[in-house]
């Protein structure tokens, strides 16, 4: 009986310990399993988060690339889409001032005051945008659980001189960007100090404006070769006391016979105010540039090819016989991409009365063929015509003011007259040409 009693206490001392042992392992078992799922909860949300963060800073991104290719757009509606309106102002209207004399970017502001800035969002399609001139953009928030997200673009001015004044960098304006996966105001702020539950991301870079007039010619008519009106009284003027005086200016020489009817500052007479046979003008070939690609370099600061190809060039495909470009063509697409530098593929004819830009609008004008006057009218910008000889014919009254450039002689019996205008010039320079990244200028941070 005794043996039998301590075999059965023996037994349940067993049991309870297996119990422990069991209870230990399932505990452990259960902290493991709760390490785990924690873990993966926590990998879960690391990876919602890095999606999220990263879907914001491509839409931010994307941001960045839709201002770029706005800003070298053409005249646009409300909502930011192509408009064939004249009275739709472009985007770099709507939402940059140039100044004229110093080449200076501001942003542009509403009339009642504060900042002026544009919102995009994907709505599962396409884009939608909101573009106004003076308000605060409104676009619709998609329906739905989708994912849908946003950015929002604004300009500031940058590099104020203290304690203030313009910018100190002239051409160039800084472009901000903020990306959200959602459309939500919070997260849109610039600022960035509300508190919201969407990513966000945001993006700095400086834009400046080039591929314009880099270097504007100090004579109202410069030509690469020899300029022979052949008998016509053309008239060339440079009569802006700040400028040079130089009213024709030739590597080879300058036809006086009829002389040309020239006129420079007060105090120097007209036939001392061309300069002819000017060597520095020769501008020999240097591989791999040829001598055309050289002086066209010289005013533009690039090659043909970069200039033809920059994001804002207007190409205009010659037709007709002999392949020429008319004047309502290029009154058209002047009107439809202000700022936008234009190049004609072949001749240009001036065969339409009515002005081509104008002194506060000038036009930056490339023409590969000849430009002719079959009908007066003005030109207002500098006209550059690569033909190695520009071979003109026009009638009484046209006229060419800023300045004209050929890449090789000049010759016809053209009776244009040919105007420096500093102020066209100027204009040119500081809002004609298309809008590029500064390198090293992007970050994503604050």
């Amino acid at each position: 009986m005794k043996q039998h009693l301590h075999s059965r206490l023996g037994s349940d001392q067993r049991g309870v310990a297996t119990l422990v042992v069991v209870m230990i392992l399932f505990f452990i078992i259960s902290l493991v399993a709760a390490y785990t799922n924690r873990n993966l909860i926590f990998e879960q949300r690391t990876s919602a988060n890095q999606y999220r963060s990263t879907q914001a800073l491509e839409a931010a991104e994307a941001g960045v690339e839709w201002a770029l290719a706005m800003l070298n757009h053409q005249r646009i509606t409300a909502s930011c889409l192509t408009s064939a309106a004249a009275g739709d102002a472009s985007y770099r209207q709507r939402y940059i001032v140039p100044d004229p004399l110093t080449g200076n970017l501001t942003p542009k502001t509403k009339a009642a005051g504060g900042e002026l800035s544009q919102i995009c969002v994907l709505n599962g399609a396409q884009w939608d945008c909101s573009c106004p001139e003076d308000a605060d953009p409104v676009v619709a928030a998609p329906a739905g659980g989708g994912v849908y997200p946003a950015f929002r673009v604004r300009f500031e001015q940058i590099g104020a001189l203290p304690p203030v004044g313009p910018p100190s960098q002239p051409g160039v304006i800084r472009l901000r960007v903020v990306g959200c996966t959602r459309l939500d105001n919070t997260c849109l702020d610039f600022d960035g100090q509300g508190v919201t539950n969407e990513g966000r991301a945001a993006v700095s870079l400086l834009v400046a404006l080039t591929g314009n007039l880099a270097a504007p010619p100090a004579a109202a008519l410069l030509a690469r070769g020899n300029i022979d009106f052949g008998g016509a009284a053309a008239s060339v003027y440079n009569t802006d006391p700040a400028g040079s005086g130089v009213t024709a200016h030739a590597w080879g020489t300058i036809a006086s016979a009829p002389p040309l009817v020239l006129h420079s500052v007060p105090g120097t007479p007209g036939d001392q105010s061309v300069v002819e046979n000017d060597l520095a003008l020769t501008l020999a070939a240097a591989p791999p540039f040829s001598t055309e690609d050289r002086m066209f370099a010289s005013v533009f600061n690039m090659t043909p090819a970069t200039f033809k190809d920059q994001p804002a060039a207007v190409l205009l495909a010659c037709a007709g016989a002999g392949c020429w470009v008319g004047a309502d063509e290029l009154r058209t697409a002047i009107t439809m991409n202000p700022g936008r530098p234009i190049w004609v593929q072949g001749d240009l004819k001036v065969d339409t009365a009515g002005p081509i830009g104008a002194a506060l609008a000038p036009v930056l004008l490339v023409v590969e063929g000849d430009l002719t006057f079959p009908t007066a009218a003005p030109i207002y910008g500098l006209v550059y015509v690569r033909k190695a000889n520009w071979v003109t014919s026009g009638v009484v009254d046209s006229q060419v003011q800023g300045a004209a450039v050929a890449e090789g002689s000049v010759s016809g019996n053209s009776t244009t007259t040919f105007v420096r205008d500093a102020d066209v010039l100027a204009r040119l320079r500081g809002s004609s040409g298309s809008f590029v990244r500064v390198p090293g200028s992007w970050k994503d941070f604050k």
